[in-house]
């Protein structure tokens, strides 16, 4: 059975192509994984994955799920989710822009419900696993607006996973335990709690590390040190 995960959040920087690099490092080495870039705002995961493109077997993808409008199509989901079932691949990783995440909880909504999208899944054979990432700071409420909006939707419908994006929470711990919660108390709803991406800019080690993920570089390109923290940052997701 395929597994399709969506890493999504309507709030623009909260870390979804940082948890999305996270991940391909992580699968850097299975050509059984396929990544898919479906931001159509600011294409960080076209930037950041480039060490797996040009890979043999084909191991990433920009695809759109917008019409003429700029609207999330519903087809043209289908359309793609359908396209990429019929790769041979045990797990697709679809990094959502802002504009494709916020749209999302509306197709469940105003096009159809999500039994009808279970029905979806049921028909590709698969399984489809929603991670929700939260920032602090000033995107901590619309993050978790948007993490609540997907929960009571959800209905238990499908996984969910909350990823909490750590470096964001500085000074903030008592907001990570709050989400803890949430995620407990929500234990029918909401698979599993991880914290990912601690990234202390006001350091070298930390500095160069943000630079390779951003210039798209691949696990090679670290050094000792780095790689220790690296390998620390995948343990978690």
């Amino acid at each position: 059975m395929q597994q399709f995960q969506f890493n999504i959040q309507a709030k623009g920087g909260a870390g979804k192509s940082m948890l999305t690099y996270l991940q391909a490092l992580k699968e850097q080495n299975n050509d059984r994984s396929y990544f898919v870039d479906f931001d159509s705002s600011v294409k960080s995961s076209l930037q950041q994955l480039r060490f797996l493109q040009g890979k043999t077997p084909s191991r990433f993808a920009t695809m759109s799920l917008l019409d003429s409008r700029e609207k999330l199509d519903r087809q043209l989901l289908f359309e793609n989710l359908y396209e990429l079932s019929q790769k041979d691949y045990d797990c697709f990783y679809l990094d959502f822009g802002a504009p494709e995440s916020d749209q999302l909880p509306s197709l469940f909504y105003k096009d159809y419900t999500i039994e009808e999208f279970k029905d979806v899944q049921d028909e590709l054979n698969a399984q489809f696993i929603f991670n929700v990432v939260i920032a602090g700071g000033s995107a901590y409420e619309p993050c978790t607006h948007y993490l609540q909006k997907i929960v009571l939707l959800n209905r238990g419908f499908f996984g969910v996973n909350l990823y909490i994006n750590e470096s964001s929470f500085a000074g903030t711990p008592g907001l990570i335990k709050e989400l803890m919660a949430f995620g407990a108390a929500k234990e029918n709803n909401v698979s599993a709690v991880k914290l990912y991406g601690d990234f202390d800019i006001t350091t070298a080690p930390h500095r160069s590390i943000l630079q390779k993920i951003s210039e798209g570089k691949g696990m090679e390109a670290f050094q000792f040190i780095e790689k220790i923290k690296m390998l620390k940052e995948l343990s978690k997701i």
